[in-house]
């Protein structure tokens, strides 16, 4: 009788065992297949639109607060991203089928880049947009970008969670830049993302840097999106101010 204990008492380990090794490795296969799924999904998108919000947390108490809005098209070529910073500073891309354009409220400047020398108009524009410019456009132009708002490094699923009524994925990961000559990895962070289980649309994201004891270094960005509406001309029409 005692050794009959033992057998059935090994069993459940056994199983048990081999459970949690196959949960942890569907784990990590479902977090990429999300994250690509989602990388899919705008790059196939006919038209896009958004409103969102940064949220900048830094040293111990700070806090500043972003807004942003996104119209794109894809045919006939179109987007308008319209950032505004908090304090009054406001920045614009925009794009028709023959070039690229950028306007910066403080500079007072429009500077345009024709085609096919167009994507330093979103890549020189990450840092005066906090980091917009290079989240949803790099994905609804994933071939020119590498849609690398979702390049996350060893993803993983952690579970679903709502976001604004919306039942989401929540993935977690590592985002950084690297430099193309020597790969060296710089501004390396910690990112979470919630993609909508429905749509596959991000509906949040927050970025996690290293800070000192006691301080905070966190970008949350938020969106509330819409996949292929009709969209008029006129959204996309922008004209700077004269100085």
């Amino acid at each position: 009788m005692i050794m009959c204990t033992k057998v059935v008492n090994l069993k459940p380990m056994l199983v048990l065992s081999t459970t949690v090794i196959f949960a942890g490795a569907t784990l990590g296969q479902n977090a990429e297949s999300i994250l690509q799924k989602s990388r899919d999904t705008y790059s196939q998108m006919k038209s896009y639109t958004d409103n969102g919000q940064i949220v900048y947390e830094y040293g111990t108490s700070s806090e500043d607060k972003h807004t942003f809005s996104t119209a794109f098209n894809r045919s006939p070529r179109h987007l308008l991203l319209d950032f505004h910073k908090q304090g009054g500073d406001n920045y614009v891309i925009w794009a028709d089928p023959d070039a690229f354009h950028t306007w910066w409220k403080t500079t007072g400047q429009q500077t345009d880049y024709p085609n096919p020398n167009n994507t330093p108009a979103i890549n020189l524009s990450d840092y005066s947009t906090q980091g917009a410019a290079l989240k949803i456009p790099s994905l609804l132009y994933a071939k020119a970008f590498g849609a690398v708002m979702l390049a996350l490094h060893d993803p993983e699923l952690d579970g679903t969670e709502d976001v604004g009524g919306h039942h989401c994925h929540r993935i977690v990961g590592r985002l950084s830049d690297v430099y193309a000559a020597t790969q060296h990895e710089v501004n390396i962070r910690k990112a979470t993302v919630w993609i909508d289980t429905d749509s596959f649309l991000i509906r949040k994201m927050i970025e996690e840097s290293k800070a000192s004891p006691g301080q905070r270094n966190r970008k949350i960005t938020s969106f509330e999106p819409q996949a292929n509406p009709n969209i008029d001309d006129a959204k996309f029409k922008f004209t700077p101010p004269s100085s």
